[in-house]
């Protein structure tokens, strides 16, 4: 597969919310599953999906008992005329490594493969992922069928891409067999320096009689058996389900790697217990992301839910792939999406584009008639029949031979962001999240208040680039490594406004509170200490409000009373004893300010605050004129600025007045006038 010249390969790529994809092309296409359908129906598809402008298909994730029907015996005749019939008409090839859903033959031989729940009851065949990444029966089937496919393909120029494995961890991701037993005391041997007595001291095992003699002693955590587990061994736990699956999938990888150094390597995330900031994302040419914004039932907010998951996944390692784009209602057994309207698809795929997707396929080229998903519709319906879903798409197609390859070697425009993507931290809150909300959903709301606002909205990790962020926010990292804090403060003193959510910087990164008066570490910089907290279990019973500029906003979750050293009052708090105490405060620090706010950031809350740090930021709007309802996104480069102008409303959209230059969709000039988008409308305009 064709690479810009200046990308190599490594294995081991640094990670920034600022990459693009190095490839030569944008990929466009589909999931194809040949194995569903006879010779008859699938004759016609190659010509259809050319028509239709795609270059790529995925295939094979769930075809391993097609490909070894039989131990050690393999056939890949279905695929290899396949890949050869696509080529033809210029489609090109991404497989995937199918282990994912192990063959019948295996867990038949092997049962010990098969993963547990807490209550020791194995997972069953006949779904998916049922077999654990531990096991070293497991990863030998596995590496053997990489290994297989790998050869067999090495030499075909229509193969140019791979997939690992397929959405690790969707559905089940903790496991209880003895494999993970036995490995999860080899891991915190190599985490603790074959010292039981340091593992003792960092996890606090002291309390309840949790103290350990040696690694041997350690079993795995479980809730409720009888009571809860210690947070810091749970931590711990999430930290090895992870180091699980990246070593799983580094088994694939090393072998692709060394049957073709060029092959181009994702994995379609994000879901849960996997460290998508580590190794397994480092691993990777790319991370892909499977996207379905209908899992959402509210179509009013369900561009806003997409803008933020496009965001956050772009926040791990940069512009991404899209192995999975909604291109019809899904369906499983308990729920049924609605069917996208007219235009409906091509709006959410320009949502996905302008927020960092460098290549897409639509999930699925047609909708199955058997199986978990046969109400899982794709682009195609169960008769074969072309309809307006096929036709929406093609029009796509089309659009994307100029789109595409303009907005390669582009990132998004952002000037604030929100902190996300920290493994740690994420699952330290689920180890004791005391009946709040994750972070993660904070984060959510805060995106939400800025997006609508029409402000350049993103993520971005503490340890990534922070250049050109005006105003950036800690959503309430309780877990918070101290090794941030100096980022931070030379982020500040250099001109930025950061706003820390309360709780942050109160747990170490073994989940133990800090002895530190709260924030912790981040006192010197917020300039306060925290006298008091609580939770609000019933706001609404004993109501507390924070006002600012003869405004209030009643808070719920929790509250602190802050007490200023070199901080200064920016709100204070109404309502039972906390009258007139300091509820949010703002620090000089250098060029910049640190707020700080004793509460959490609900979207009420940031939307009483945001008049004031969007004046200390000093922070704009990309497109003034914007009317609500319009999502505005920028990719860029040192050459070019593409504008995005999305109509998100249920009707037609005037905006008042748009940016100069030509359209990527008809060539035509953009003299800056007033336009008006239809119903789900989008202009995209190149400066």
């Amino acid at each position: 597969m064709g690479k810009l010249d200046d990308w190599e390969p490594t294995g081991r790529r640094d990670l920034s919310h600022r990459h693009s994809m190095k490839v030569d092309r944008f990929w466009f296409g589909a999931p194809y599953y040949p194995e569903h359908w006879d010779e008859q129906t699938r004759a016609g598809d190659p010509q259809r999906m050319a028509d239709a402008g795609f270059n790529m298909v995925r295939m094979a994730e769930f075809a391993w008992d097609l490909m070894e029907p039989q131990e050690g015996i393999f056939d890949f005749s279905l695929f290899d005329d396949t890949i050869a019939k696509l080529a033809d008409k210029g489609i090109s090839t991404m497989l995937c490594t199918p282990t994912a859903a192990p063959p019948r033959w295996l867990t038949v031989k092997h049962p010990e493969t098969l993963r547990e729940n807490s209550a020791g009851v194995a997972m069953q065949h006949g779904s998916r992922q049922h077999c654990c990444h531990s096991s070293e029966v497991f990863r030998k089937y596995s590496r053997r069928i990489t290994e297989s496919m790998a050869r067999h393909y090495r030499d075909n120029p229509n193969v140019v891409a791979w997939q690992t494995d397929n959405e690790f961890n969707c559905h089940f991701a903790e496991c209880h067999c003895p494999a993970c037993q036995s490995g999860f005391q080899e891991f915190l041997k190599k985490k603790y320096d074959n010292d039981i007595s340091l593992l003792n001291r960092e996890r606090g095992t002291s309390f309840w009689a949790l103290t350990f003699s040696s690694f041997a002693e350690i079993s795995l955590p479980k809730d409720g058996a009888p009571a809860y587990p210690n947070p810091s061994h749970q931590l711990d736990y999430f930290r090895y389900l992870s180091h699980i699956v990246e070593e799983f999938q580094h088994d694939q990888i090393e072998i692709l790697r060394q049957a073709r150094p060029e092959w181009f390597i994702i994995h379609n995330g994000t879901h849960q217990k996997t460290d998508f900031r580590g190794p397994f994302t480092r691993d990777l040419d790319a991370l892909g992301l499977d996207i379905y914004p209908f899992f959402n039932n509210d179509n009013t907010t369900r561009y806003i839910h997409q803008a933020y998951h496009l965001d956050s996944a772009r926040a791990l390692s940069g512009n991404f792939f899209i192995p999975e784009h909604q291109s019809g209602p899904g369906g499983q057994k308990t729920y049924f999406h609605d069917n996208p309207e007219p235009n409906e698809i091509r709006r959410m795929t320009y949502i996905s584009v302008s927020r960092g997707a460098d290549s897409l396929l639509y999930f699925r080229w047609r909708t199955c008639r058997f199986g978990a998903e046969e109400y899982w519709c794709g682009i195609l319906d169960h008769d074969n029949i072309p309809r307006r879903r096929y036709d929406e798409i093609a029009q796509i197609g089309r659009e994307m031979r100029t789109v595409g390859k303009e907005i390669l070697g582009t990132e998004v425009h952002i000037d604030c962001a929100i902190a996300t993507g920290d493994y740690d931290v994420n699952e330290a809150h689920n180890t004791m999240h005391l009946g709040l909300k994750s972070c993660c959903c904070i984060a959510g709301e805060i995106h939400s208040v800025l997006f609508q606002s029409g402000y350049s909205i993103g993520c971005v990790h503490p340890e990534d680039d922070l250049s050109g962020i005006k105003l950036y926010f800690i959503p309430h990292w309780a877990l918070f490594k101290p090794e941030w804090a100096p980022i931070l403060e030379k982020y500040v003193a250099d001109g930025g406004v950061l706003v820390i959510g309360a709780r942050t910087a109160t747990h170490g990164i073994n989940n133990k509170v800090v002895p530190e008066t709260m924030p912790g570490c981040l006192r010197k910089l917020a300039g306060i200490t925290v006298g008091e907290y609580g939770k609000q279990n019933m706001p609404e019973q004993r109501p507390k409000y924070i006002c600012i500029n003869g405004k209030k906003q009643i808070t719920e979750q929790w509250y602190e009373v802050l007490q200023n050293d070199t901080a200064e009052t920016l709100a204070v708090w109404a309502g039972r004893h906390l009258d007139n105490q300091t509820a949010v405060s703002v620090n000089p620090f250098g060029k910049g300010k640190a707020v700080y706010v004793g509460t959490f950031l609900s979207s009420a809350v940031t939307e009483l605050l945001l008049p004031e740090l969007v004046r200390m930021a000093a922070l704009q709007k990309p497109l003034h004129a914007a009317p609500e309802g319009l999502a505005v996104s920028i990719r860029k480069n040192n050459n070019k600025k593409i504008w995005f102008l999305i109509n998100n409303t249920d009707g037609d959209l005037d905006i008042p007045s748009t940016p100069k230059g030509t359209s990527l969709l008809d060539g035509k000039k953009i003299d800056g006038r007033k336009i008006t988008l239809p119903i789900h409308g989008v202009e995209i305009i190149k400066e």
